[in-house]
């Protein structure tokens, strides 16, 4: 886990930022899945998900939750997200950095 009061965090990446900043396709250059992320608004309080898709062709989608200041998702195990907004991008603890996908 990064710390932005020790100095730790090389993105410059927050966890505190608006989920609507986040909605869209996004891409690892690390080979990580690619993930979009959503607002499904037929639902009570408009949650938030993330979709992972595999190379086999699997969709997981879980929903982004937060924690004591913390977003994060549950995908077989906790991921905490971090976003950079000066660069645009998304960190996933597991997964690494992620780079939007223009439409």
């Amino acid at each position: 886990m990064y710390s932005e009061t020790t100095g730790t965090n090389p993105l410059g990446a927050k966890n505190e930022f608006a989920l609507e900043e986040l909605t869209g396709r996004w891409k690892s250059r690390e080979g990580a899945p690619d993930i979009r992320v959503y607002n499904d608004s037929e639902r009570k309080n408009g949650c938030f998900f993330m979709e992972f898709a595999f190379k086999t062709g699997e969709l997981f989608r879980c929903r982004i939750k937060k924690n004591q200041g913390i977003r994060y998702v549950n995908l077989y195990g906790v991921m905490s997200l971090f976003y950079n907004v000066d660069k645009d991008v998304l960190q996933l603890s597991a997964y690494g950095k992620y780079y939007r996908v223009e439409d």
